[in-house]
């Protein structure tokens, strides 16, 4: 399992990296729930994908350094800083993300990152404004 998660978990981080939604919600269960720690609130499947399209046209260069990553029965933590570009402002922002998987789909993302690391993605605005699950 733990070589599965792994390989699960570069794919849908490399999906993200080059822009491809579609994959990324291949990797999603249905039902997923994901929740993060700036709005203390979830978003399902739609909300969560809204999101990620929101951060791809708004962060350029965007590229992933894993810095740890542990494996689990039914999922993992990892964390890993993201570098790109927002707004003209470069970003460097360390997160901590535990993932559940099941049958080989992400079922829950629990996402932590110290929210003014990302202020210049986000400005004023609520990073979670898509719909909520």
């Amino acid at each position: 399992m733990s070589k599965a998660t792994e390989q699960l978990l570069d794919e849908f981080f490399a999906a993200i990296q080059r822009g491809d939604i579609d994959a990324v919600a291949a990797f999603y269960a249905d039902d997923i729930e994901v929740w993060h720690n700036v709005t203390r609130s979830s978003l399902n499947k739609a909300g969560s994908l809204d999101l990620l399209r929101y951060w791809i046209r708004t962060v350029t260069s965007m590229r992933y350094d894993v810095l740890e990553r542990r494996t689990f029965d039914g999922g993992a933590v990892q964390r890993h800083v993201v570098h790109g570009t927002a707004h003209g402002t470069s970003l460097e922002v360390p997160v901590c993300i535990v993932f559940h998987v099941d049958g080989g789909r992400i079922t829950r993302i629990y996402e932590y990152l110290d929210q003014a690391a990302v202020a210049a993605v986000f400005g004023d605005a609520q990073p979670n404004r898509a719909r909520r699950g």
